[in-house]
């Protein structure tokens, strides 16, 4: 199973907003993500850049 590092607006760990995400879904105006816990993040104004499973990360920009 693939756990992806999450990154909002750049490859920093400071722009890190989640880590080991199995799951994500695009909502209106926000991203819903799930981690291998169960513990759920809800991103708002953000839309998908990149999902790169090789390098298990999602890079998400702000639309606002």
């Amino acid at each position: 199973m693939c756990e992806f590092t999450v990154y909002l607006n750049g490859r920093e760990d400071s722009d890190i907003v989640a880590t080991n995400v199995i799951k994500s879904k695009i909502k209106d105006g926000h991203i819903a993500l799930m981690d291998s816990a169960g513990k759920t993040y809800r991103i708002e104004g953000a839309s998908i850049v990149t999902v790169d499973s090789i390098m298990a990360e999602m890079h998400l920009r702000s639309t606002a």
